[in-house]
């Protein structure tokens, strides 16, 4: 059992000491935990956001770098962080990724056409079509941004605060843009995450059908994270998604360190 996708303090959005995380991985027996917290470059480019506090990053990698080590004889401790994706803020986090050492890169999407999509303002002014359809092709585009990822996180995160009736991201409503997404993270292999924070609709993002097609395309690339805030809903529904992977021939899934992927037998 592992966790590839975590949050701490380091965060704006959790409080979580990062030993806490580490203690609570170590007690639920897992042989590893990344600590991927916010590094959301984006936001310093849209002035809207001047309120959400920037993660530092010395204090960042410096911090878990020595919980690393500290923890080595115990666990493998991931260091790493989550990139928010913007076009614009691509320097930004090709200095950040050249500066610091990291073993995990996760590349995901939380702003679309200069707005957070987690807010009911975006989906007021757009139909469901153009919501998501905007959102898949932001995913798409991230693919191809020039610093080293090496998960793209939870596909269908525009799903989690949607405001429409039926907030289903239907695999037959996008395929090809789905499957354009899904064929360019095989060529490049990069991993596909299972995140088990689907909201209120799902158990776990993407979706059962995406993630059926993603094995009919050949991808087998796949992360695990729970994008606990909290040390309690660290490795939530890690079997749920395991049980349903194996179901769909995918028996393996990979942990990350210096980003090399590690394969696990789920």
């Amino acid at each position: 059992m592992f966790d590839t996708h975590t949050h701490c303090k380091h965060s704006h959005d959790s409080k979580e000491e990062p030993r806490n995380i580490i203690e609570r991985a170590i007690s639920l027996d897992m042989d590893y935990v990344a600590i991927t917290d916010h590094y959301d470059g984006e936001l310093t480019l849209l002035p809207q956001f001047d309120y959400i506090p920037q993660l530092d990053l010395k204090n960042h990698f410096e911090e878990l770098q020595a919980l690393k080590d500290e923890y080595k004889t115990k666990i493998q401790v991931g260091v790493g962080i989550e990139c928010g994706y913007m076009k614009e803020a691509d320097g930004l986090y090709i200095k950040a990724l050249n500066e610091y050492a990291s073993d995990m890169i996760i590349n995901s999407v939380h702003t679309v056409e200069y707005e957070d999509c987690y807010l009911p303002s975006y989906f007021e002014k757009r139909t469901k079509s153009q919501a998501y359809g905007a959102y898949l092709k932001a995913v798409r585009e991230s693919l191809y941004c020039p610093y080293a990822y090496d998960s793209v996180g939870h596909i269908g995160y525009i799903t989690r605060k949607s405001i429409y009736e039926d907030k289903t991201l239907y695999y037959n409503d996008f395929a090809d843009l789905l499957d354009d997404i899904l064929k360019t993270l095989i060529v490049k292999g990069k991993s596909l995450e299972v995140n088990s924070n689907g909201g209120k609709l799902l158990d776990f993002l993407p979706t059962k059908e995406i993630l059926k097609r993603y094995k009919e395309l050949g991808g087998e690339l796949v992360t695990f994270g729970s994008d606990a805030h909290i040390a309690a809903r660290l490795g939530e529904k890690y079997y749920l998604v395991a049980d349903f992977l194996k179901s769909i021939g995918i028996n393996y899934a990979f942990k990350y360190l210096a980003h090399k992927p590690i394969a696990v037998k789920l």
